[in-house]
Formats: structure tokens, sequence, C-alpha cells
């Protein structure tokens, strides 16, 4: 995980996952790491990057929830 600072209160986590050959779920996925991408915390790409992208998320509970379902596993708090 980076260690960018979060300062929205407690952590929660989710794993975000989006197809690359999907163009629509990369431009949203890139559209929210535009939007709450300095209070986020990302590991390194888990995917295999070709195909598949895969991050664990940390950040405020209101971040993880911008994303659509589909994207991402249940939040869950850090």
């Amino acid at each position: 995980m980076s260690d960018t600072a979060v300062d929205d209160g407690p952590l929660a986590k989710t794993t975000v996952r989006v197809t690359i050959d999907n163009e629509r779920d990369v431009m949203a996925v890139n559209a929210w790491l535009g939007r709450w991408g300095p209070k986020l915390r990302l590991s390194d790409n888990q995917g295999c990057g070709c195909c598949l992208d895969v991050w664990d998320v940390q950040g405020p509970r209101q971040a993880l929830n911008d994303l659509p379902a589909a994207l991402r596993s249940a939040v869950c708090d850090a």
C-alpha cells in the first residue's frame, strides 16, 4: 500500500477488479481514481496487467462506495 495520508476518519477496504477490454469499466475506474486517488491507499496491481487489473484498496467508506459495486468486493472495515 502507498503511504498516502488518509484523514477522513476510519479506513474501509475493498478489492477493485477491472477487465482491461471493458472500456466502460476502465473509464469508470480511472474517473474514480481521479476523484478519490489522493485519499486512497492502493496495493500494487495484483492482476496480470494484460487482461485484468486487481488492487486492494483502503480509504474512506464514502470513496469506496462511490465505485460501482460490480467493480469491487464488499466494503468492510479496514
